[in-house]
């Protein structure tokens, strides 16, 4: 086997979104599935390390989950770690976002991506960003323009179509991957585009 193929074959498929989505429910926890992944994503622009129990106690934090709902929860959360972990390294930039299938209402996933981007604004928080450090201007304005998103699909009433959550869902994807870039820089086979940029306008990290 080639070596790409080989290390895209290895690489963890990200779990049922619904079936994690509907346990964090029954164990009530705060956030939904793609939240949780949001908040992973941020931790890990944050910080240079990040492991997985800290991160699922911050999913779980203020619940007491048990029996078959925990054991699920769990699983769920461990199984959505290393995919996020390996998509956000990954060298060809094709980290995907744990949001609702197509076949979901657009609406639904429009509100899911709206939660994965104050997931991950959060995470950048929880993950040790300092506050006293002062960030490159570029990156404070793509979490101002992150941070509108969020607001933006929980305020519009739902209204959207799939052009525009594409377009959305995009952006926010980008975004996250050039703010881990310039907080935690990788050696990558294609450059981080700018978000909201057009082809000629991709820089190079």
């Amino acid at each position: 086997m080639h070596s790409l193929e080989y290390v895209h074959a290895m690489r963890e498929s990200l779990p049922d979104y619904d079936a994690l989505d509907e346990a964090l429910a029954e164990v009530a926890a705060e956030i939904g599935a793609a939240e949780a992944q949001g908040l992973l994503a941020g931790m890990l622009s944050a910080s240079p390390k990040v492991e997985a129990a800290p991160w699922i106690a911050q999913v779980l934090a203020g619940t007491e989950p048990k029996g078959e709902p925990a054991r699920r929860c769990l699983e769920g959360l461990a199984a959505l770690y290393n995919p996020t972990l390996q998509g956000m390294d990954d060298s060809n930039l094709e980290f995907q976002l744990f949001l609702p299938d197509e076949a979901a209402p657009v609406d639904q996933r429009a509100e899911a991506l709206g939660a994965w981007a104050h997931g991950f604004i959060y995470g950048l928080g929880v993950g040790g960003l300092p506050e006293a450090v002062p960030l490159p201007r570029e990156v404070n304005e793509i979490i101002g323009d992150l941070g509108e998103v969020a607001l933006a699909v929980s305020d519009d009433g739902g209204e959207a179509d799939d052009a525009a959550y594409a377009e959305l869902l995009e952006f926010v994807r980008t975004s996250a991957l050039l703010i881990r870039e310039h907080l935690q820089p990788r050696r990558r086979d294609k450059p981080v585009p700018v978000p909201g940029g057009d082809q000629g306008g991709r820089r190079q990290h």
